[in-house]
C-alpha cells in the first residue's frame, strides 16, 4: 500500500486545525443561546450565596453556631496542618 506523503500531510494539517478550532460546540437542544425557562422576577426570592448560604445565615442567626466555627478556625490554626495551610496561603499571597 503506497500513500501519497502530499495528501497524509493535508490530511494530518486538517486534522490539527480541526482540534484547534472545532467548528461544533455543545449546545442545548442545537440552539446556540440558552434561556431560562423560569420567571426572571425575583422579587420575592431570597438570594443565597451558593450551597454555603443557609449555613452562612445560620451562623449570623446563632452566636453559639458562630463561636463554633470560630473555636475550630482557632483549633485548625494550632494544628500541623494548619500550620501548612496558612504557611502556603502566606507564601502565595507573596508572590502576587
Amino acid at each position: 500500500m503506497s500513500f501519497n506523503p502530499k495528501v497524509v500531510q493535508q490530511g494530518n494539517q486538517a486534522k490539527k486545525q480541526a482540534e484547534e478550532t472545532p467548528n461544533v460546540f455543545a449546545t442545548e437542544g442545537g440552539s446556540s443561546v440558552s434561556l431560562s425557562s423560569g420567571s426572571l422576577d425575583n422579587k420575592n426570592k431570597t438570594r443565597m450565596a451558593g450551597p454555603g448560604g443557609a449555613f452562612a445565615m445560620a451562623m449570623v442567626q446563632d452566636p453559639e453556631l458562630a463561636n463554633r466555627v470560630a473555636m475550630w478556625g482557632t483549633q485548625f490554626a494550632q494544628s500541623n496542618q494548619g500550620m501548612q495551610f496558612n504557611q502556603a496561603k502566606m507564601m502565595m499571597g507573596g508572590m502576587g
